[in-house]
């Protein structure tokens, strides 16, 4: 008698749902012209991709303009701390040491080669929690300008953020605030007209989509 697996490890990474094979299929099959051609099937295609663009947007209130979709979870965090620090002039980057490994690598890369990065690291208590009296002091130093970035929910331990505490405090401190959150992306409603967050992460195969398919909130404000 064989066994039958049962797999439990979603928090990694999720099957694809069957109507998510369903409509790639669909578009595989029927959608093939470049999205930037002006032909009939040049604009099929653009269509497409701007539907899936306003659905981001609806749900997560947010502007059509101020999603861009990436490779995945991986290539949105990188682009928000590396874009951050060339083109808006960060000059200090708050972090943690429990952040994903993609933010973590993107952090030692710009340390190592940008000699006028600060990166910081906020102190975590025994559950992972960030130290908020910690933030607020390093939030207090405005001689830089400077970015938080911390993740909604801990891939590993699970400790979550108030992203509505933190990103209001950054408001208030005059920081942009970056926010890796693969983990929770479609499990937890996220309003971003009434939160402050300046960049937010998100990646399809977190809740049963492709592999290989992100994308990057950038809040209209920062540009």
């Amino acid at each position: 008698m064989s066994k039958q697996r049962i797999y439990l490890d979603n928090a990694a990474t999720t099957p694809l749902d069957p109507q998510v094979i369903e409509a790639m299929t669909a578009v595989m099959q029927e959608v093939h012209g470049n999205p930037s051609s002006i032909h009939a099937e040049g604009r099929q295609a653009r269509t497409t991709i701007e539907q899936a663009r306003r659905t981001i947007a609806k749900h997560l209130n947010a502007s059509i303009g101020e999603i861009f979709f990436t490779s995945g979870g991986t290539e949105a965090n990188n682009m928000a701390l590396k874009c951050a620090v060339r083109d808006l002039g960060v000059r200090r980057i708050i972090s943690s040491p429990t952040e994903h490994h993609c933010v973590l690598h993107s952090l030692d890369s710009i340390g190592k080669q940008e000699d006028q990065v600060e990166i910081v690291h906020v102190k975590l208590n025994e559950k992972g929690q960030v130290d908020m009296d910690h933030l607020r002091s390093l939030l207090a130093d405005q001689a830089q300008k400077t970015m938080v970035s911390l993740m909604h929910s801990n891939n590993e331990v699970g400790t979550m953020i108030d992203l509505s505490e933190i990103g209001a405090l950054c408001q208030e401190h005059g920081a942009y605030f970056h926010s890796d959150t693969v983990q929770t992306m479609g499990y937890y409603p996220i309003d971003l007209a009434a939160t402050a967050i300046s960049f937010l992460s998100g990646a399809a195969h977190k809740f049963y989509g492709p592999k290989g398919v992100g994308f990057i909130y950038i809040n209209g404000d920062n540009i």
